[in-house]
């Protein structure tokens, strides 16, 4: 029974052990994989700094195990407003850094990541502004070569340090919030000037094809009517030839033909005519009298047409 409550202690000081080494308590330390470890002796490190993952030891409520992490630290710093050119701009940037050297960086930095990341990111903001200030608008844009240096740059300052700078880049260039209202003003007027320009040149363009449009169509227009006046001339001419040699089988037929159609023409009904006795106009109608063709009434006289010139009046088939 003593054995079994024996072994039942170690092994719950052993555990507390190991769980107690998870915080840095106790003689036993582990080491994780994204952490290095510093003994500290009486404030001070005393032996080499412990960079390889696994359990260690330290001697209890004398040595101190300081902690540093050894991962990738994201910057993402203040943007820098500056001129360039003519334009006012704020070029904001960030920095991916860790820790190289854990002795230089406990020296250089005693407040850890913390202090570390204020460094970088006053020594990038000037570093930024010196080397942005000397390029021009469409090299900035472009992300030339002298931002591709700042990497470089500040990768040699920070390394005395015990700080690896891995990136360094300009994610975003803008203007300030203050002149974006004027600067989309500027650009709307900038477009509108550039849609009335397109518009007068639409404009411009329709009324020449408009013209052009008018002027074919009076063409066709004035080709087509004088193909009109040359057919119906034709057909004239055709109708009149086949009408001469029509009425000239038989004169005496076409004149009365011509005079029916007078007749038609001028006699209405209840018509009143003052003529000459020897007037031809009526020679095809009767006289009143029984008289001879052509001879109505006296001379001078005012005669009444007889009612055989009603009825002439009608078309004659």
């Amino acid at each position: 029974m003593k054995f079994i409550t024996s072994l039942m202690l170690l092994l719950g000081i052993g555990a507390g052990t190991l769980w107690a080494g998870q915080f840095g308590w106790g003689p036993l330390v582990i080491v994780n994989e994204w952490e290095d470890k510093i003994p500290l002796l009486l404030g001070s490190p005393w032996r080499e700094p412990i960079v390889k993952p696994g359990p260690t030891w330290r001697i209890p409520l004398v040595e101190e195990m300081v902690t540093l992490d050894k991962r990738l630290q994201f910057l993402d710093a203040d943007p820098v407003e500056m001129q360039i050119e003519s334009e006012r701009l704020e070029v904001d940037y960030y920095a991916v850094w860790r820790m190289s050297d854990p002795l230089l960086f406990r020296r250089s930095f005693p407040g850890g990541n913390e202090a570390a990341s204020l460094i970088i990111k006053r020594r990038l903001k000037a570093l930024v502004g010196a080397t942005v200030g000397r390029m021009t608008l469409q090299e900035l844009l472009a992300r030339s070569e002298l931002i591709k240096d700042l990497g470089d740059t500040v990768r040699k300052d920070m390394a005395a340090k015990g700080i690896d700078i891995v990136d360094v880049r300009i994610n975003r260039t803008e203007l300030p919030k203050k002149a974006l209202s004027a600067a989309y003003d500027q650009m709307r007027e900038q477009r509108r000037a550039i849609s009335r320009e397109y518009r007068a040149k639409g404009e411009r363009e329709a009324r020449e094809i408009r013209a052009k449009a008018d002027r074919a169509a009076r063409t066709v227009l004035a080709e087509a009517e004088s193909q009109a006046d040359l057919t119906r001339g034709e057909g004239d001419a055709k109708a009149a030839a086949i009408y001469a040699e029509a009425y000239s089988r038989d004169e005496d037929f076409y004149a009365f033909t011509r005079s029916l159609a007078a007749y038609r023409a001028t006699l209405k009904d209840r018509t009143t005519l003052i003529v000459s006795p020897d007037e031809t106009f009526f020679r095809y109608l009767a006289s009143p009298a029984g008289g001879e063709s052509g001879e109505v009434g006296g001379e001078g006289s005012e005669t009444e047409v007889p009612p055989v010139a009603t009825e002439l009046s009608a078309p004659v088939d």
